[in-house]
């Protein structure tokens, strides 16, 4: 007989449940109740169903009943039921969250211990997903990695050890016998024979140490992967604790937060109102590129401010002579090496959204040029450099969120070629990214019914494998991300009402939940976050 869920155990909620709320068939606590109609006995919609499906009476008043004649309780049962609080499913693997019955299945969706099976091919332990990035990425004996000299996939060092095992039996084997049969050839033959021997035995012992110096490389080049992650997710700590907020919709204002201190502080606002702009850090400053500012239509412009302002917060604007290859506004830029590439954006001299990457450089004589086509056009998309190339997320080929991608492009900014991946799980723009290792992580935007999302997803460059990390605790598009120390955090853009935020909040993996930050001095959407 096919399984069916039963109501929830009494055991799971804080409080004693009610029994007037408790199935009269599986007794549980009631889950998708329905009602006889004749005395109004309580069931879970999948108890009686089964139920029916033996017998056309009600179990407890014996009055005939069926499936279709089953009725829905009414508002108040509805309510008591769904403002219980209840434990996660997953208490037992560690999760401490209470929710309301009406929020489990969506916290339990993406509960960070949700049990997964690890998808690296030969391993299939299960853990739980908090862990999952971790092992994927760091732990896992049987991820792929990727050699730096041949930029070939090298398969994992567990089956190269393995196979330096086979091979060792087999030369075990063959010694065996060589040595059985050397005992009963003549004595003419033996020299011959140990000659032998000894060259079999220099062979394995130089395959031997073959395999060993191979080990040695697939371990260091494992030790410098690691280290380049742990690089990477570190990339806002030491001295990096700082962000500095600038612009957005009809305001000119900046402002700097103090990680350690969980404080906001004003500097001097910049010459114009910018928004849709892209800011990066370079040498000593911040600098703001683009962007479209009122009366003055787009901007290709690059101004510029000490990156540290403290201690008197005194710092000032100034301007540039780096610009943009276009007046653009809603595009990407990243920083790499001496040079920034630019993507996408909406042209203000062609009055159209570009689907251009350019290669802006940074020193003089500040030559542009353009290095590459997207496949499509796209504007208020994000993008992240991943070592030599650029990871271009989602956007829209238009104004209109209708025209939404979701498609994933790799950019390989030494050969100038473009490589589809992936695509997200849905089409969204106007979000918010960070690089967390070998993944982006996808935060908020708008899709295309046009819905403001708090979702938060996790794709993996390697695997271009994709899973969701718990929501925001707000709906937002069009906000800013940094990571800073194990945090990701989300500043400002719009809810679903269309109101600007002043909302902070962040991430932390340890926890693997969301805490509110001290809000920011203005609300803002469209504006540009660095990590400093």
């Amino acid at each position: 007989m096919a399984s069916y869920i039963q109501g929830y155990d009494e055991d799971r909620f804080t409080i004693t449940v009610n029994r007037n709320f408790l199935c009269l068939i599986c007794f549980n606590v009631l889950r998708d109740p329905v009602l006889c109609p004749g005395n109004q006995h309580c069931f879970c919609r999948a108890c009686i169903t089964r139920h029916l499906e033996r017998s056309q009476r009600c179990p407890t008043c014996a009055d005939k009943l069926t499936v279709d004649t089953l009725i829905k309780p009414n508002r108040m049962v509805k309510d008591y039921l769904n403002e219980l609080n209840i434990h996660c499913i997953y208490i037992n693997r560690g999760c401490q969250e209470i929710v309301q019955l009406q929020h489990l299945e969506r916290h339990e969706a993406i509960c960070g211990f949700l049990p997964l099976v690890c998808t690296n091919q030969g391993c299939g332990i299960t853990l739980n997903r908090r862990d999952l990035i971790r092992h994927d990425s760091e732990e896992c004996e049987f991820r792929q990695m990727k050699c730096k000299s041949c930029g070939e996939m090298t398969k994992m060092l567990a089956d190269i050890e393995q196979r330096m095992a086979i091979t060792e039996t087999k030369m075990s084997n063959m010694e065996t016998k060589m040595e059985r049969n050397i005992a009963g050839i003549k004595t003419d033959m033996e020299e011959k024979f140990e000659a032998m021997n000894d060259e079999v035995k220099g062979l394995k012992s130089a395959l031997i140490d073959g395999f060993n110096q191979m080990k040695d490389v697939l371990v260091k080049t494992e030790d410098t992967k690691e280290e380049n992650t742990r690089k990477v997710r570190n990339i806002a700590s030491g001295d990096k604790e700082n962000i500095i907020v600038a612009g957005g919709k009809g305001t000119a204002s900046v402002q700097i937060f103090n990680w350690p201190q969980r404080t906001w502080s004003p500097l001097q606002s910049m010459p114009e109102v910018r928004h849709g702009a892209s800011s990066y850090v370079y040498n000593k400053d911040v600098r703001i590129a683009g962007g479209y500012c009122p009366g003055s239509a787009h901007l290709d412009s690059t101004i510029r401010i000490d990156k540290d302002p403290y201690p008197d917060l005194l710092a000032h604007w100034s301007g540039c002579a780096v610009k943009l290859p276009e007046t653009l506004a809603f595009h990407s830029s990243d920083l790499y090496n001496d040079q920034l590439i630019v993507s996408g954006g909406y042209n203000g001299n062609l009055k159209e959204t570009s689907n251009c990457i350019h290669e802006v450089q940074l020193v003089h004589p500040y030559t542009v040029k353009t290095s590459a086509k997207m496949p499509e056009p796209r504007r208020g998309h994000s993008t992240e450099i991943f070592e030599d190339h650029l990871l271009i997320v989602g956007g829209s080929t238009t104004r209109r969120y209708q025209d939404n991608l979701n498609s994933v492009v790799l950019y390989d900014i030494k050969n100038n070629e473009c490589k589809q991946l992936t695509p997200l799980p849905y089409a969204v723009s106007s979000m918010a990214t960070v690089r967390w290792g070998d993944n982006i992580v996808v935060i908020g935007g708008i899709d295309k019914q046009g819905k403001k999302l708090d979702t938060v997803l996790i794709y993996n460059v390697m695997t271009e494998h994709s899973h969701m990390l718990p929501p925001m605790k707000c709906n937002r598009f069009g906000c800013t991300a940094v990571v800073i120390r194990n945090n990701i955090v989300v500043l400002g853009g719009r809810d679903e009402q269309l109101r600007d935020l002043k909302s902070v909040e962040a991430f932390n993996f340890d926890r693997y939940s969301w805490e509110e930050l001290p809000e920011m001095c203005q609300a803002r959407w469209l504006h540009t976050a660095t990590v400093v």
